[in-house]
């Protein structure tokens, strides 16, 4: 299991971004993923950024990680961003009508902009 690259982005707002591997299965996956957004709530970080561009496959349950991860940040008025999401990953937000409730940008840049 490999970790997820993460770093604090400082600015106006505190704001994290977490790069996602080429494999979201959830599983011990989705601990670490937990583990790791707790980490941030007492940092005074205002919104997450999660970057999938080196995501090639995600399943029902790494689709659940995510929403997991959304819920637990708006319980502690942290905003949650995806940036760079492949077609394959689109389509699966798009089918369980996710992309209604995920904030989507094209890249770092846009969610950076609206968020800072």
């Amino acid at each position: 299991m490999s970790s997820y690259i993460y770093k604090i982005i400082e600015g106006k707002s505190q704001i994290a971004s977490i790069e996602l591997n080429e494999l979201v299965l959830g599983g011990n996956d989705a601990l670490e993923f937990s583990a790791l957004l707790y980490g941030l709530f007492d940092k005074g970080i205002t919104c997450v950024i999660i970057d999938l561009s080196k995501v090639q496959v995600m399943n029902s349950s790494g689709l659940g990680m995510m929403v997991s991860g959304l819920s637990s940040l708006r319980k502690n008025n942290i905003q949650m961003a995806l940036v760079s999401v492949p077609a394959k990953v689109m389509s699966l937000l798009e089918m369980t009508h996710l992309d209604k409730v995920f904030q989507i940008y094209k890249n770092m840049q846009g969610a950076y902009e609206k968020y800072s």
